[in-house]
């Protein structure tokens, strides 16, 4: 199940006993639990109908308000929020899969857990859940097209408006979350005095991440743009980024932008490359670019970043050294 589905079971009344909340989507998992609780916790009965946890608590505590019956109420709302239960050999481990293998129906437990690091699985507590009839609920990145449809809502309600273009680049400026993206656009709502938000409000107010502006050199270094490469440096220098990390991420997203060109010149369309590289922002940018550039320039670039960080290691270049000569030696063709 994903986040809309939910959100119309919640309004239809249809509320499981169990869920689990999954993704990086922690915006939408906080309203979806927000709207769970105003459904079915009035304000007076919280103190005795709902619980939440940040921390493993111990499982007889859990276990008897699981099992009491709701005051004055039809359901009871407990809320586990990040607390590592799906986590390794955790204790009382045999007692947690009982617990969760059956919840009464006036129940409605959630329990949000991080999604399992690559190459681990969540521990038996997670697979006894779901026998037990969980419902386990997807929160991944929002598409493009819906984060500027909310975009354009946030500013509607504050009497401004935002174009699809300006909305796009906001997005696009910022970290592909929902947390980041609403505080970072009340900041320029705050300071924005036109009814319409510009390019120039949002430049003025927003401090674009690491990523972000890697992509932007990437850009200005094909583009042989390389003015504009040096201010990046500068900025970047001025953001406190260390040169190191700075090369990873630049060779990573190198590699990406040359996965996504081969599937391209294989014949592939955008929507399957896309799906090739896992899907979301970085797999959607990289698409992006890989249309527009040449393979043999991309494989140049990589074999630079990759010679300059053999220098590094050796000690023969320093890190922003290593990002200046990577800039000043690249051939634009």
């Amino acid at each position: 199940m994903y986040y809309e589905e939910l959100r119309n079971t919640i309004k239809q009344g249809k509320i499981a006993p169990l869920y689990i909340f999954e993704g990086p989507e922690e915006y939408l998992i906080e309203f979806c639990i927000g709207e769970l609780k105003k459904a079915l916790v009035e304000e007076w009965s919280e103190m005795m109908n709902f619980g939440s946890y940040t921390q493993i608590p111990p499982v007889n505590e859990a276990e008897d308000f699981i099992e009491t019956l709701p005051v004055m109420s039809e359901r009871k709302l407990l809320v586990f929020k990040k607390c590592g239960l799906f986590e390794g050999n955790i204790k009382n481990k045999a007692q947690w899969e009982k617990v969760f293998s059956s919840i009464p129906p006036y129940n409605c437990v959630v329990i949000w857990e991080k999604l399992p690091e690559k190459g681990k699985r969540a521990n038996t507590v997670r697979k006894a859940a779901v026998s037990g009839g969980a419902v386990v609920v997807e929160f991944p990145f929002r598409s493009e097209a819906s984060l500027k449809t909310w975009v354009a809502k946030i500013a509607a309600a504050s009497g401004k408006t935002i174009d699809a273009k300006n909305a796009s680049y906001l997005i696009n400026s910022l970290e592909r979350n929902m947390h980041s993206i609403k505080t970072e656009f009340e900041k320029i709502i705050a300071f924005s005095k036109a009814p319409q938000i510009t390019r120039e409000d949002i430049d003025a107010v927003i401090i674009k991440p690491a990523a972000e502006n890697v992509y932007a050199l990437i850009d200005a270094i094909f583009e042989g743009r390389r003015e504009a490469c040096y201010n990046l440096l500068y900025t970047l220098r001025g953001l406190r980024e260390e040169p190191v990390p700075l090369l990873t991420l630049l060779s990573s997203q190198l590699i990406t932008i040359y996965k996504a060109k081969l599937c391209l010149l294989s014949g592939e369309n955008y929507s399957s490359t896309v799906s090739f590289l896992g899907g979301g922002f970085v797999a959607e940018k990289s698409t992006r670019k890989a249309e527009k550039l040449k393979l043999e320039n991309i494989e140049t670039l990589i074999s630079l970043c990759q010679e300059c960080d053999r220098k590094i290691k050796s000690g023969l270049l320093g890190g922003w050294a290593a990002l200046e000569t990577i800039i000043a030696e690249y051939k634009y063709y």
